[in-house]
C-alpha cells in the first residue's frame, strides 16, 4: 500500500467514525469502570515493554509515519488554525488547504457562486442567477475536508445590490443565521435569514450611500456592519455600527454607532470583524500620505464600547478589503486584489501566490 493510499484510507475512516459518533445516543454508553489489575511475575514486564515496544515501532512503519523528524517547514505556526478554506475562483468554489492546494471542488449549481460565509465546518455559499439575485446553499465539511453537496436554504431569493463589496453576507457563529447587506433602489438594507425556516427580518433606511462587512458578534445576535449614510465627499459620514438583531424594530438607525470609518490621521476603515472576546474589533485601517513611502496599511484592535484603539496593531504590506474570523477568533485570513494572507497573533503571511480569488471563508 502507498503512502497515497495510506493517507486516503485515513481520510475514509474519519469520515466514517464522524458518522458514526453523530449516531450514538450518549445515554446508551455503559458507565467505566476500573478494571482490576492482575499479579504478574516480575520477569513479564520487561518482555512486555519490549513487546510494546517493538509493535508500535512496527505499527508506525506500516502506517507510513516518520519518528523524531521535525515539523514540516510548511506545517501551520499557530495551534488552532483551522485546516481548511471555502474559496471562490471564477464562479467555481473548492475546498483548499492552507498553502492553496485543492482538496475537493464543490459541485456546481445552476447558478455562479459569488461568495462565501462560514462558521467552524458549516459554510453558505451565495449563488447569482442574475445580477443582485441571489440564493444561499448550504455545505458541511467533514474532519477531512470532505464537502457535501450544496442544499438550498429555503426562503428563495435574495434581492440586493451588491454595489462595490460583492462579499456582503456573514455566518453566526452558531451557524443559525446569515445576514445580508446591500442596497434596494435608495434605501440601505439589512436582511438577517433563519437558515432552518428560511424566515426573514429586514432593516433598512433611506440612504445615498454604501453598507458593507457584515460581521456578527459571538452573542450570536448583534450584527456589526459598515455604513455610509451619506455618499457627499464634502461630509465623508460613515460608521461603523451595532445592531441587536433581537430586538423589536425595522429602522437601520437603531444600530449603534461604534466610531467614524475616518480620514487622514485617523486612518480609513475598509473592513473589520467582532472579535470572539465580544469587547474587542479588528479593523483594517489605511493611512494614507502623499509620500507613498510613508503610507501604511495596519490591521488594529478597537474597543467595541468606546471605538478607541486598544493598542494592538499588525503593519500589511497592502490594504485589505476583506476580513474573516475562525471560530476561536485568533486568526485571520484577508482578501487584497485578489491575494489571500492570514494574520494569527502578530503574524502576517501570505496563502499561496495565487492573484485569482473572489472570495474566501474559514
Amino acid at each position: 500500500m502507498t503512502g497515497t493510499d495510506t493517507s486516503r484510507t485515513e481520510e475514509r475512516l474519519r469520515d466514517a467514525f464522524d458518522t458514526a459518533a453523530q449516531t450514538v445516543d450518549p445515554g446508551t454508553l455503559a458507565p467505566l469502570t476500573v478494571p482490576v489489575r492482575r499479579k504478574r511475575p516480575a520477569w513479564t514486564v520487561p518482555s512486555a515493554v519490549a513487546a510494546a515496544l517493538v509493535l508500535v515501532l512496527v505499527g508506525a512503519t506500516a502506517l507510513g509515519m516518520r519518528i523524531g523528524r521535525a515539523p514540516n517547514e510548511n506545517s501551520v505556526p499557530v495551534a488552532g488554525t483551522p485546516s481548511y478554506l471555502l474559496t471562490i475562483t471564477k464562479g467555481r468554489a473548492a475546498v483548499r488547504d492552507l498553502r492553496g492546494r485543492e482538496i475537493a471542488v464543490i459541485p456546481e449549481v445552476k447558478d455562479r457562486y459569488v461568495s462565501v460565509a462560514g462558521s467552524g465546518r458549516t459554510f453558505f455559499l451565495v449563488a447569482e442567477t442574475k445580477t443582485d439575485e441571489h440564493f444561499l446553499y448550504r455545505v458541511m465539511l467533514s474532519a477531512s475536508g470532505r464537502p457535501s453537496r450544496p442544499k438550498p436554504v429555503p426562503g428563495g431569493a435574495i434581492r440586493l445590490a451588491r454595489e462595490i463589496d460583492p462579499r456582503g453576507y456573514a455566518a453566526s457563529p452558531d451557524g443559525s443565521k446569515v445576514a445580508a447587506v446591500g442596497r434596494v433602489g435608495d434605501r440601505s438594507e439589512v436582511i438577517v435569514i433563519d437558515v432552518r425556516t428560511g424566515t426573514r427580518r429586514t432593516w433598512s433606511a433611506p440612504a445615498t450611500g454604501w453598507i458593507k462587512s457584515p460581521t456578527w458578534s459571538p452573542d450570536n445576535r448583534t450584527l456589526g456592519f459598515i455604513w455610509w449614510e451619506d455618499s457627499s465627499i464634502v461630509t465623508k459620514l460613515g460608521h461603523l455600527r451595532l445592531l441587536d438583531t433581537t430586538k423589536p424594530g425595522d429602522d437601520l438607525y437603531d444600530s449603534r454607532p461604534v466610531r467614524n470609518i475616518g480620514t487622514g490621521d485617523n486612518g480609513e476603515i475598509d473592513c473589520f470583524v467582532l472579535n470572539s472576546d465580544g469587547q474587542t474589533l479588528t479593523a483594517a485601517a489605511q493611512f494614507p500620505s502623499m509620500d507613498d513611502a510613508e503610507s501604511k496599511n495596519l490591521l488594529m484592535r478597537f474597543s467595541v464600547r468606546t471605538g478607541k484603539p486598544t493598542g494592538w496593531s499588525v503593519r500589511l504590506p497592502e490594504d485589505s478589503l476583506t476580513e474573516r474570523i475562525d471560530e476561536s477568533g485568533t486568526h485571520l485570513i484577508q482578501l487584497t486584489d485578489g491575494r489571500l494572507s492570514r494574520v494569527e497573533d502578530t503574524r502576517f503571511s501570505w496563502l499561496g501566490n495565487a492573484h485569482n480569488y473572489e472570495d474566501a471563508a474559514w
